[in-house]
């Protein structure tokens, strides 16, 4: 949960969050779209942005932990005059990668200021070459190249890699929307990868999902049964060694800060509370059924939804939508490609409303809307969001604050669940 210092910085700012994998399907880095209010069309830096930079450049970073998850990058678009104004120097060298558009021919004192943050520890992203329409000095500081694999052909993407061999950088592929276009971008030599491909699962007829998975996702159907019940909760996870666990690691972590050991399952359930509790469980049932060939960014995706949207809905107080079932609806969203299942075999094993199961299987309807907020939070959709936003009577800024709270409860919550699998 966001400080309500931080809050304040961040609560008038609108951004996207984009990872970039390379080419296991691990995340990279993730790449910042940023839009300080609901006006603007893009980035437009002040002193007072440079704050909340600073606290979203630190959200975004992956949540996992250890050796093989160090190094995450941060890309972030800044202008020429930010540049030479060294706005870019209010973050971390080490995490922040520069990204700049193409142009034709350096000035002096654009090329100084860019030789400088390289100089200082910064990387440099190009973010869309195309040849014969950029500085050969911008590519020769360029370390990663981003091209449009959607606005390009394969005969195209061809010719610009070729143009590029003989530089020292790591050429990314944008917008890649499948797994044969990520297939294809893999065998033209890209490195890094960005676009939706991740969540669009390849849906094998007639398959069904492995029993194993489907007796992990019915334990946890005790917790929507009406009513709080910790005692059968207990139960249910003292049977679980893994759960278990997992669960003592995580409440003597330092994130609770406790003066004293809790050694039990009944002392544990009891100190998180019921709600607490079953979003912690949540999230450790979906890391369990997904496939080791996944990538890590699913789960942890689908905990930013659930928690934005259940933070939309209470910050807002509306009244014909649970923020628990808004949870769960965000939770469950990604499920498809998580298991490569399709929606409508997975929702009949899911303790959710008729209505709730219809949205998230793509039909329209008054939960719809809640699921393509989130979207448009995840793609810098910003106009369709906005229309959104109207239609449904949200504010913006509250919006905005929600979804900062998601980033940092699951940075927080993901960590801890990820680190202390057995």
């Amino acid at each position: 949960m966001p400080t309500e210092s931080s809050t304040q910085i961040y609560v008038d700012t609108f951004f996207a969050r984009q990872p970039i994998f390379d080419a296991e399907k691990r995340v990279y880095g993730y790449e910042l779209l940023y839009r300080n209010s609901p006006l603007e069309q893009s980035a437009n830096f002040t002193d007072k942005d440079v704050a909340t930079l600073t606290v979203i450049s630190n959200s975004l970073l992956s949540p996992l932990t250890g050796p093989a998850q160090a190094g995450k990058k941060v890309f972030i678009h800044f202008s020429r005059m930010s540049i030479i104004s060294n706005v870019h120097t209010a973050l971390d060298p080490q995490a922040t990668v520069i990204e700049v558009e193409p142009v034709r021919e350096l000035s002096p004192e654009y090329e100084s200021a860019l030789a400088e943050a390289k100089r200082q520890g910064y990387s440099l992203a190009l973010n869309q070459f195309i040849p014969g329409k950029c500085s050969r000095r911008l590519v020769e500081l360029s370390d990663v190249i981003f091209l449009d694999t959607l606005q390009l052909s394969e005969e195209e993407l061809q010719r610009s890699i070729a143009g590029l061999k003989g530089f020292n950088c790591l050429l990314a592929a944008k917008r890649v929307e499948d797994d044969a276009h990520f297939q294809l971008a893999k065998k033209l030599g890209f490195h890094l990868f960005q676009g939706f491909f991740f969540e669009k699962p390849i849906i094998v007829p007639g398959r069904k999902l492995p029993s194993n998975r489907i007796t992990r996702l019915n334990i946890y159907r005790t917790l929507e049964k009406n009513g709080m019940d910790l005692e059968e909760l207990t139960r249910n996870i003292e049977a679980d060694v893994s759960i278990s666990f997992r669960l003592l690691t995580f409440i003597n972590s330092l994130a609770f800060g406790l003066r004293y050991k809790v050694d039990s399952i009944k002392h544990a359930t009891r100190l998180l509370g019921w709600q607490q509790i079953k979003n912690w469980l949540w999230l450790v049932v979906l890391s369990d059924v997904m496939p080791e060939d996944k990538t890590s960014e699913l789960p942890y995706l689908s905990s930013i939804r659930a928690k934005f949207l259940e933070r939309a809905a209470a910050n807002h107080n509306v009244r014909d939508f649970s923020p628990d079932t808004l949870f769960l609806m965000g939770l469950f969203s990604l499920l498809e490609p998580m298991l490569d299942t399709p929606m409508r075999e997975l929702v009949t094993s899911l303790p959710l409303d008729e209505e709730v199961k219809a949205a998230l299987c793509g039909e329209k309807n008054r939960y719809s809307d809640w699921l393509s907020i989130a979207r448009c939070f995840e793609s810098g959709d910003w106009s369709k969001l906005d229309g959104l936003t109207q239609a449904l009577g949200l504010d913006p800024i509250v919006l905005a604050s929600s979804y900062c709270e998601a980033l940092t409860w699951s940075k927080s919550l993901y960590e801890q669940s990820s680190d202390n699998a057995c």
